[in-house]
């Protein structure tokens, strides 16, 4: 390919290769919204292993391998050169679920990455955009073995600490539904969580509570991204109702 990359673990230390990194995620943060978020949340940061890939002293590719935030090693990986993306790719110790814009989709498969399915990512760009009103059973959610129980393997204790989480309860007690963020910096906010029992369904629980949850997360430096897997066509015209719109499309890899 013409072109020769340094690779090298990215170190708060090294104030020069931070910055170049910080301003790599920055410069389209909706399209790296994972890398931007481990160089700008100290929690995740500390579950993180960043990988910088340099061309001369010009950053052109970022790679972070996270741990702690879903029941499997998460990678997330970025380049602006042809190449860089795969040998990032090549450079982490499976296995774990990489994800990656789908402009590198081609790149990582040819690199030996088994394709696992394609997100199209939603972002509300505009927070005047008006949301239903909120309803009065709104519940802040603080359990973690609770919100395990009804979530599943896809949540996290490690999401508390990283953003809220919100609830309604049936007559009984016990939770109908559920939305909660996955992480959250001065300028993203990632909705992770939208989960509605099958008995509490249609009944615009789901689309109250990402309503609610979307006010509490937003402002006017801050967007709230969502990523919806293609075919998952309830959740994007729920949110595409509260003025979400695609911005990127993504792919799913696993090594």
């Amino acid at each position: 390919m013409g072109c020769t990359y340094r690779f090298q673990p990215l170190k708060e230390a090294d104030e020069v290769a931070e910055t170049a990194a910080r301003a790599f995620a920055r410069a389209s943060v909706y399209e790296r919204v994972w890398l931007h978020a481990v160089l700008e949340t100290p929690l995740l940061r500390a579950r993180a292993e960043p990988l910088a890939a340099f061309h001369g002293q010009r950053l052109v590719g970022l790679g972070v391998s996270i741990s702690g935030l879903f029941p499997f090693r998460l990678v997330a990986l970025d380049g602006s050169l042809p190449g860089v993306a795969s040998q990032l790719f090549a450079r982490l110790d499976p296995p774990f679920v990489c994800k990656v814009p789908a402009r590198l989709a081609r790149e990582i498969a040819q690199a030996g990455g088994r394709a696992v399915r394609r997100e199209r990512e939603l972002v509300r760009f505009d927070p005047a955009h008006a949301l239903p009103a909120l309803e009065p059973q709104l519940e802040r959610l603080s359990d973690p073995n609770e919100l395990a129980r009804f979530c599943g393997p896809s949540f996290a204790p490690l999401e508390l600490e990283l953003a809220p989480f919100l609830g309604i309860r049936d007559s009984f007690g016990e939770l109908a539904s559920v939305a909660g963020g996955r992480l959250l910096t001065e300028r993203v906010a990632l909705l992770g969580h939208l989960e509605t029992r099958d008995d509490y369904r249609r009944l615009g629980f789901a689309k109250s509570l990402a309503a609610a949850l979307t006010c509490a997360l937003e402002s006017r430096e801050r967007r709230v991204v969502a990523f919806v897997a293609e075919g998952e066509r309830a959740a994007e015209h729920l949110l595409t109702g509260l003025g979400f719109r695609g911005a990127h499309d993504f792919a799913v890899f696993a090594r």
